[in-house]
């Protein structure tokens, strides 16, 4: 059995609820890093078993982990 948990505050998804999905990425180079999410349209199994899905309980939540993740970092 799969389970979907919060990538912000850890609340266990129940099967049913809607909730916010997203692929996160991240680049590591000599001189600079990047680090990018793209949010998704709709929830996928397939995509939320992902290395790197990231799930979330709601707005808020994705809001709250995207302002930590990109906490100052230059935005061109």
């Amino acid at each position: 059995m799969l389970q979907y948990v919060c990538d912000w505050c850890g609340r266990v998804r129940k099967s049913g609820e809607v909730w916010v999905l997203g692929l996160a990425a991240e680049q590591i180079g000599v001189v600079s890093a990047r680090r990018e999410i793209n949010i998704l349209s709709g929830w996928n199994d397939n995509t939320a078993v992902h290395p790197l899905a990231v799930h979330f309980c709601s707005e808020t939540c994705k809001d709250k982990y995207m302002t930590e993740l990109f906490r100052g970092q230059a935005v061109s």
